[in-house]
Protein backbone atom coordinates (compact mmCIF):
# COMPACT_ATOMS: atom_id res chain seq x y z
CA UNK A 1 0.00 0.00 0.00
CA UNK A 2 1.88 3.15 -0.87
CA UNK A 3 1.48 6.52 1.24
CA UNK A 4 -1.36 8.07 -0.23
CA UNK A 5 -3.49 5.06 -0.41
CA UNK A 6 -2.47 4.74 3.62
CA UNK A 7 -3.22 8.22 4.64
CA UNK A 8 -7.21 8.19 2.74
CA UNK A 9 -7.61 5.24 4.22
CA UNK A 10 -6.68 6.07 7.83
CA UNK A 11 -8.89 9.51 7.29
CA UNK A 12 -11.53 7.53 6.32
CA UNK A 13 -11.55 5.73 9.35
CA UNK A 14 -11.01 7.97 12.05
CA UNK A 15 -12.44 11.36 10.40
CA UNK A 16 -15.90 12.69 9.06
CA UNK A 17 -15.78 15.73 6.59
CA UNK A 18 -18.65 18.46 7.08
CA UNK A 19 -18.80 21.32 4.17
CA UNK A 20 -21.18 23.98 4.87
CA UNK A 21 -21.76 27.20 3.42
CA UNK A 22 -21.26 30.97 4.89
CA UNK A 23 -22.47 34.65 3.64
CA UNK A 24 -20.06 36.11 1.30
CA UNK A 25 -16.84 37.53 3.28
CA UNK A 26 -18.10 35.64 6.31
CA UNK A 27 -15.03 32.97 5.37
CA UNK A 28 -12.27 35.69 5.79
CA UNK A 29 -13.89 36.91 8.94
CA UNK A 30 -14.10 32.98 10.12
CA UNK A 31 -10.08 32.80 9.08
CA UNK A 32 -8.96 35.88 10.54
CA UNK A 33 -10.71 34.74 14.31
CA UNK A 34 -8.67 31.42 14.14
CA UNK A 35 -5.74 33.24 12.82
CA UNK A 36 -5.82 35.26 16.00
CA UNK A 37 -6.11 32.73 18.37
CA UNK A 38 -3.39 30.42 16.49
CA UNK A 39 -5.49 27.80 15.07
CA UNK A 40 -6.51 26.33 11.83
CA UNK A 41 -10.17 26.98 10.68
CA UNK A 42 -10.78 23.15 11.37
CA UNK A 43 -9.23 23.51 14.99
CA UNK A 44 -11.21 26.78 15.61
CA UNK A 45 -14.45 25.30 14.75
CA UNK A 46 -13.75 22.22 17.28
CA UNK A 47 -12.89 24.36 19.71
CA UNK A 48 -16.29 26.40 19.50
CA UNK A 49 -18.13 23.06 19.89
CA UNK A 50 -16.05 21.60 22.73
CA UNK A 51 -16.74 24.96 24.70
CA UNK A 52 -20.35 24.93 23.66
CA UNK A 53 -20.42 21.04 25.32
CA UNK A 54 -18.74 22.19 28.26
CA UNK A 55 -21.41 25.22 28.81
CA UNK A 56 -24.07 22.25 28.80
CA UNK A 57 -21.98 19.86 30.73
CA UNK A 58 -21.41 23.27 33.45
CA UNK A 59 -24.97 23.47 33.22
CA UNK A 60 -25.50 20.05 34.24
CA UNK A 61 -23.01 20.05 36.64
CA UNK A 62 -21.06 16.87 35.68
CA UNK A 63 -18.38 15.73 36.99
CA UNK A 64 -15.05 16.30 34.86
CA UNK A 65 -14.36 11.90 35.03
CA UNK A 66 -17.77 11.67 33.76
CA UNK A 67 -17.39 14.21 30.95
CA UNK A 68 -14.07 12.38 29.40
CA UNK A 69 -16.58 9.34 28.89
CA UNK A 70 -18.96 11.72 27.18
CA UNK A 71 -19.48 12.84 23.45
CA UNK A 72 -22.60 14.48 23.14
CA UNK A 73 -25.99 15.12 25.27
CA UNK A 74 -28.99 15.59 23.21
CA UNK A 75 -32.61 16.72 24.30
CA UNK A 76 -34.39 18.93 26.54
CA UNK A 77 -37.00 19.20 30.00
CA UNK A 78 -39.85 18.09 28.36
CA UNK A 79 -38.45 15.23 26.64
CA UNK A 80 -35.49 13.96 28.90
CA UNK A 81 -32.14 13.55 27.58
CA UNK A 82 -30.06 10.89 25.57
CA UNK A 83 -26.77 10.42 26.53
CA UNK A 84 -24.29 9.78 23.78
CA UNK A 85 -20.59 7.76 25.20
CA UNK A 86 -17.45 8.00 23.18
CA UNK A 87 -18.14 3.56 23.13
CA UNK A 88 -20.75 4.03 21.73
CA UNK A 89 -23.42 3.36 24.27
CA UNK A 90 -26.21 5.60 24.53
CA UNK A 91 -28.71 6.22 27.76
CA UNK A 92 -32.06 8.15 27.94
CA UNK A 93 -32.78 10.23 30.86
CA UNK A 94 -35.38 11.81 31.91
CA UNK A 95 -33.62 14.96 34.32
CA UNK A 96 -30.05 16.09 34.59
CA UNK A 97 -30.02 15.21 38.20
CA UNK A 98 -31.06 11.37 36.70
CA UNK A 99 -27.98 11.76 34.27
CA UNK A 100 -25.52 12.34 37.27
CA UNK A 101 -26.87 9.58 38.94
CA UNK A 102 -26.46 7.11 36.42
CA UNK A 103 -23.03 8.58 35.61
CA UNK A 104 -21.96 7.98 38.81
CA UNK A 105 -23.22 4.44 38.77
CA UNK A 106 -21.36 4.08 35.38
CA UNK A 107 -17.97 5.46 37.35
CA UNK A 108 -18.64 2.58 40.12
CA UNK A 109 -19.08 0.34 37.82
CA UNK A 110 -16.17 0.59 35.62
CA UNK A 111 -14.01 1.26 38.83
CA UNK A 112 -15.69 -2.59 40.23
CA UNK A 113 -14.32 -3.88 37.04
CA UNK A 114 -10.57 -3.20 37.32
Amino acid sequence: MNRTTYKNQFNAEHYERINFSVPKGMKQVIKDLAADKGMSMNKYFLHLVMKDQEGLFDNMQLAEKSREKILTIKGNTHDGYDVYFKDGRIIHCRTKLEIRKCLAQDNKSLAQDT
